[in-house]
């Protein structure tokens, strides 16, 4: 949630003539995140977020309307405000913009994860894999096989010959995985720590769908236990990990053939957040307010992953 694109006292004004949320009062950036523009935008009725959509190629009307669903089934997420007309999207200079309704808490990106915290997400996102099922829509999402291996292509060029060659053969284990015919349908596909609002250790709501795509239920869960369950030296904390399955499992049941393909999955997640970052660092949006994850991290998660046959414990 860098900030990229700045908007004037003057354009926000005139954006509010579009809502009925009252006039603008004042407007504070988000120094969260990597991949949009958001800000706390306060008005002379509430507080909300307001975001300006700096990747050209998401699918915001999916996102949108699946926050429209799980937020009318009881799961507690952003909503999207609408305009005078009806809308949900806007443009300014030249980009898609949305406000959304704030929830309350804060994230907790530098907190390590309580087992209470743990339950509450576990059983969070099985509740999106299975109201989700009440949205049609259909989305392949940006980091589908195609950017895999076009982003490794692209990195070739920076990287050195050790990790061309880890990518490359975890390419391979990424086709096998989405070739596999595990269970599937809408997935969250980011939901890291930073996603997720607390009071305490309360869950609040989860945020940040732009990434929301039609994928295989395991593959959410990898990227979540690659994120929440980490050791000081990045292996599994498996209690952790343990909290948040069987918190799962109790929504939806795990299969056999996803247990047998769990140690593969968690690479397949690692490996996602490790070319993303490679791509930040090496290829960087410019913006005012930036923020960077260090790729070596996953790099370490990815190689933790291949070394060790972590397994599923329902």
């Amino acid at each position: 949630m860098s900030v990229y694109t700045r908007l004037t006292k003057e354009e926000l004004e005139q954006l509010l003539n579009r809502y009925d949320i009252g006039s603008f009062i004042e407007i504070e950036g988000i120094n969260e995140g990597i991949t949009n523009s958001n800000y706390f935008l306060t008005t002379s009725q509430n507080k909300y977020i307001l975001t300006i959509f700096e990747e050209p190629d998401l699918n915001l009307n999916y996102a949108i309307e699946l926050m429209d669903t799980l937020s009318t089934n009881g799961i507690k997420c952003p909503i999207p405000i609408k305009t005078k007309d009806g809308g949900s999207v806007l443009k300014i200079k030249g980009k898609p913009l949305s406000i959304f309704s704030l929830l309350p808490g804060k994230t907790i990106t530098n907190v390590t994860p309580t087992i209470k915290m743990c339950e509450q997400i576990g059983s969070t996102i099985g509740d999106i894999h299975l109201y989700s099922k009440k949205y049609s829509g259909n989305n392949n999402g940006l980091r589908d096989t195609k950017w895999f291996q076009k982003t490794s292509e692209k990195l070739n060029s920076v990287l050195d010959v050790d990790d061309i060659n880890l990518i490359n053969q975890e390419i391979k284990n990424q086709v096998y995985c989405e070739n596999k015919s595990l269970p599937s349908g809408i997935i969250h596909s980011d939901l890291f720590r930073d996603n997720s609002m607390f009071i305490g250790d309360n869950l609040t709501g989860v945020i940040d769908f732009y990434y929301a795509c039609n994928g295989y239920y395991l593959y959410d869960l990898a990227i979540i236990i690659n994120d929440w369950c980490l050791n000081n030296d990045i292996s599994i904390n498996i209690d952790r990990q343990n909290a948040i399955i069987k918190s799962y499992n109790r929504k939806r049941k795990i299969e056999v053939l996803e247990k047998q393909m769990w140690s593969k999955v968690l690479r397949h997640a690692a490996l996602r957040f490790w070319l993303s970052r490679l791509h930040d660092k090496y290829f960087p949006t410019a913006g005012e307010i930036t923020h960077q994850h260090d790729p070596n991290k996953f790099k370490s998660i990815l190689i933790d992953r291949i070394k060790k046959n972590y397994e599923l414990k329902i």
